[in-house]
C-alpha cells in the first residue's frame, strides 16, 4: 500500500472504486491501512502486537465481509460487514444491539441473520468526498437487496451519530463503553423508504421503490420501538429554532447565557452552531458518559438529570462533562458516569472542522470561550 503521504497527493479526479477483499494481500492492505489512520490520526491505544507489525485486525476479521474503496491502487476507506445469527455473536454484542428484542420479529422457528458494520474508515483527505456514501451504499445494495436482511446494525461515538442519522440509522437507546474506543451508541438501519426520505439519505439513490421486502419489518420496528422514536430527536428531524427551543426547557434559560461555550455568541450565532454541530444524546442510569483514557472528539455538556466524575465531582445542568476535543483531539482523563436518566449535547469535531470554514467568525468566539 502506498503511504499516507502518497494517498494525500492523489488526485480525486480519478474514480473511487468500490471492492470486495478476498486474497490475503488484499486484507492485509486493509489492515495496514487500519493502523496507519488509527496510529496517526487518533492515537488510538493500540496493543503492542499492532505495533509490532503495523497492523489492525481481530476475530471478526476472519469471518466478515471487507469493503474497500480505492483511488488507483490506493485505499482511500474501508468499511467491515459481519452477518450471523444470533449464535455467532457473543452475548456481549446480542445485548449492545438488543438483538433478542429484534428476533420478535422473526416466528419461533425462524433462525434469523443479522448484519453488523463496523471498522468504517475514511482517510481523513477523502472525508469530503464521496467515499462514505459509496461505501455505504454498496453495504445498503448488499445486505438489503442481495442477502435480503432486514435489521442493519452499527455503532459508534456519541459525535458521529449525526452522520449516521443522515443516512437514515436510529438510535435504540443503548450506550456501550469500551476501555480504547469509550462509549458508543448502537443503532439501527431498516429499509424504510419513508424514513430515509425525511432524512433525505443518499441512499434513497439506490432504494428500490417498488420493492415490499421490507414493508413487515419497518411496521414492525415503528411500532416495537416506538417509545425510542419518539423520545429521540433526531439530529435530521430539527429544526435550529425548535433545538433552540428543547435546550431552553432543559437548562430553563437562554443557551448562550447557562453554556459557557456560547457565551459571548447572540442568539442567531449560538443556534447557528447549535444545529450545524451539536446531537442530543440520551445516557441511561449508570452508562457511562466519557471514558478515563479514551479518545475525546467532542465536547459534551450536560442538559438534564445528574452525572458523577470519577474526579469525585457532581456534574450538573449546563456544565462539561470530560475534557474537550472539540478543536483538538485530546484524551478524557476521568469517566464520567450518568448517576440518573440524562440527556447531554455533544459538540462533534468533524462537524467543527466544516463549521470554521463556513463562520470563521463565530468559530473564534467558540475557540477562544475554550481557551479561558
Amino acid at each position: 500500500m502506498k503511504s499516507t503521504t502518497q494517498a494525500t497527493s492523489m488526485h480525486i479526479e480519478e474514480p473511487i472504486r468500490i471492492g470486495f477483499a478476498t486474497t490475503p494481500e488484499e486484507k492485509r492492505e486493509i489492515y495496514r491501512f487500519r493502523y496507519t489512520i488509527f496510529a496517526e490520526e487518533t492515537a488510538y491505544n493500540l496493543t503492542q502486537a499492532d505495533q509490532q507489525i503495523n497492523l489492525l485486525y481481530d476475530d471478526w476479521d476472519d469471518w466478515g465481509i471487507l469493503l474497500s474503496a480505492k483511488i488507483g491502487s490506493t485505499i482511500i476507506g474501508t468499511v467491515r460487514i459481519n452477518i450471523g445469527k444470533t449464535s455467532d455473536f457473543h452475548p456481549r454484542v446480542i445485548q449492545e444491539y438488543r438483538m433478542d428484542k429484534f428476533r420478535k420479529f422473526y416466528n419461533e422457528e425462524d433462525s434469523p441473520y443479522f448484519a453488523i458494520t463496523s471498522r468504517c474508515i475514511i482517510h481523513p483527505q477523502y472525508r469530503s468526498t464521496s467515499a462514505f456514501w459509496l461505501l455505504t451504499t454498496k453495504l445498503y445494495e448488499l445486505l438489503f437487496y442481495e442477502y435480503q436482511l432486514h435489521f442493519v446494525f452499527v455503532s459508534c461515538n456519541f459525535h458521529l451519530i449525526s452522520m449516521y442519522e443522515h443516512f437514515g440509522f436510529r438510535r435504540i437507546n443503548k450506550n456501550t463503553t469500551y476501555p480504547k474506543t469509550g462509549t458508543v451508541s448502537s443503532l439501527v438501519l431498516v429499509n424504510d423508504l419513508q424514513h430515509l426520505r425525511r432524512v433525505r439519505s443518499p441512499l434513497l439513490r439506490s432504494s428500490r421503490k417498488s420493492s415490499t421486502l421490507n414493508e413487515g419489518s419497518v411496521a414492525w420496528f415503528n411500532s416495537e420501538f416506538s417509545y425510542e422514536i419518539k423520545s429521540t430527536i433526531n439530529s435530521r428531524l430539527i429544526t435550529g429554532d425548535e433545538l433552540w427551543a428543547i435546550i431552553y426547557q432543559y437548562l430553563k434559560n437562554i443557551s448562550n447565557q447557562t453554556i459557557a461555550l456560547l457565551q459571548g455568541l447572540s442568539i442567531l450565532e449560538a443556534k447557528l452552531f447549535l444545529h450545524f454541530c451539536s446531537t442530543i444524546v440520551h445516557c441511561n442510569p449508570g452508562d457511562s458518559i466519557t471514558a478515563d483514557g479514551s479518545i475525546s472528539q467532542e465536547a459534551i455538556v450536560l442538559l438534564s438529570g445528574l452525572a458523577i466524575s470519577s474526579q469525585h465531582a457532581t456534574i450538573l445542568p449546563g456544565q462539561s462533562c470530560g475534557n474537550s476535543g472539540l478543536v483538538h483531539r485530546t484524551v478524557h482523563s476521568s469517566t464520567v458516569v450518568a448517576e440518573t436518566d440524562v440527556n447531554i449535547l455533544v459538540f462533534s469535531f468533524y462537524s467543527f472542522i466544516s463549521f470554521k470554514k463556513r463562520h470563521p467568525k463565530i468559530a473564534a468566539k467558540i475557540i477562544n470561550n475554550l481557551q479561558q
